[in-house]
């Protein structure tokens, strides 16, 4: 049976629900949940890899866990699903930090529309013990410092590393959009994290 999604009108008072292929085909505006890694004692970022089998965005990399929230469901909730399915990581609700909800620009594509409201979470930790499931084909790692200078600066290459510490470029092309969810709630947060940090959103 699909998936079936609570659906919103644009004061994001609930309408009714609809399956998730209609949703997207239509635009129907629904919520999802959308979780930042960020270490715990140094100002790097934890990013993921779509698989290469996923239907949408493959072999893209994305944050470090996102998803939809069924009908029924509660963000809180929905975002400890998607971690531990998609990251490996069985976490409780005390570890996370919710900044709050994003609403998205809207995302049209050839057979693809995309009206989301975001529920944005933190998670803070060093070196997190991944083992990622079949929706990731890898975790890696970027100092906020570079990733900053994409969101911000516009950079058309950062650099990242690989969990064993092996660095590669990422073209800002390889990237899925989240535009403005970065600014809005992941970079103060980080400034408030990490004083010393300096990017050009300061």
């Amino acid at each position: 049976m699909e998936e079936q999604l609570d659906i919103f009108d644009e004061q994001m008072d609930w309408i009714g629900t609809a399956p998730r292929s209609r949703v997207h085909a239509e635009g129907l505006l629904h919520q999802v949940v959308h979780c930042w890694m960020i270490g715990e004692s140094e100002p790097v970022l934890y990013f993921q890899q779509r698989a290469h089998t996923k239907a949408d965005f493959p072999d893209y990399y994305d944050l470090a866990c996102g998803g939809h929230i069924g009908a029924g469901e509660c963000p809180d909730k929905a975002v400890l699903r998607e971690v531990w399915e998609e990251t490996g990581l069985r976490l409780a609700s005390g570890q996370l930090t919710k900044l709050g909800q994003y609403r998205a620009p809207d995302l049209h594509l050839p057979g693809f529309f995309d009206r989301e409201t975001s529920n944005v979470y933190v998670l803070r930790q060093d070196t997190p013990p991944f083992a990622p499931g079949e929706e990731v084909a890898r975790m890696i790692c970027v100092r906020a410092e570079e990733f900053c200078r994409m969101e911000l600066e516009n950079a058309r290459e950062i650099e990242a590393k690989t969990l064993d510490g092996v660095p590669f470029r990422i073209s800002r092309d390889a990237w899925c959009c989240h535009d403005g969810e970065f600014a809005a709630f992941v970079f103060p947060y980080l400034k408030q994290a990490f004083p010393q940090l300096r990017c050009a959103g300061d």
